[in-house]
């Protein structure tokens, strides 16, 4: 992901309310964990969203981001279209 496409998903993160981090959290894992291409996540990555589940911390800012992240490389339209559903409509159109 470039450095470009980072602060999209993080300037839109900001957007997110702090309400909807659990059910988005639940539906980013859903696309990174159906993805047929799992070679697309790096290893840091992954073992970053591993540590973030072990900490039951997937529903916080920096899990967010990191879900966010991971689903944009292994699934950017089923991503987008997650955050058009919840409001961040913004992020979908803009990419």
């Amino acid at each position: 992901m470039s450095d470009i496409e980072i602060s999209e998903v993080e300037e839109n993160r900001i957007e997110i309310p702090k309400s909807l981090y659990e059910p988005l959290s639940k539906k980013l894992v859903a696309v990174v964990l159906d993805a047929k291409v799992h070679d697309s996540i790096p290893s840091d990555m992954a073992k970053r969203i591993i540590y973030l589940w072990r900490q039951d911390a997937l529903a916080t800012e920096t899990g967010i981001t990191t879900l966010m992240e991971a689903a944009t490389l292994v699934n950017p339209e089923g991503t987008y279209t997650i955050l058009s559903e919840i409001g961040a409509g913004r992020l979908a159109v803009s990419h």
